[in-house]
């Protein structure tokens, strides 16, 4: 079987007190059945959020804004992304087995 597979530039660093927007493309065999990417602060008390990737053509490119809100300017900010299929064939980006499961991206805060 083929799992979808996601391809996404990683953000390094974003303002900090503004929206984030993360886009991936994900190519699947078949159908999408849904993409999702999970966040939250670098900070070990905090559970990760989900919020829904939407499409934005039929060439598998998604997008989702995370609000200024959800993004706390103390703490950098952790996210990773993930699909499923129509088969409930699910993967993971970045993947475990190749790399540390998540992208961490430094708040710029602007210096005092």
């Amino acid at each position: 079987f083929a799992t979808p597979v996601i391809s996404h530039q990683p953000i390094l660093t974003a303002p900090a007190l503004k929206p984030l927007t993360i886009r991936a493309k994900v190519n699947s065999p078949s159908d999408v059945k849904w993409v999702q990417v999970l966040y939250r602060s670098v900070n070990q008390t905090k559970d990760y959020e989900t919020l829904e990737m939407k499409p934005l053509d039929d060439q598998g490119n998604y997008e989702a804004v995370i609000p200024a809100d959800k993004i706390d300017p103390r703490f950098d900010f952790m996210y990773l992304i993930q699909a499923m299929d129509s088969q409930h064939h699910g993967v993971m980006f970045p993947d475990f087995n190749q790399q540390t499961p998540y992208f961490v991206v430094r708040l710029e805060r602007g210096e005092n």
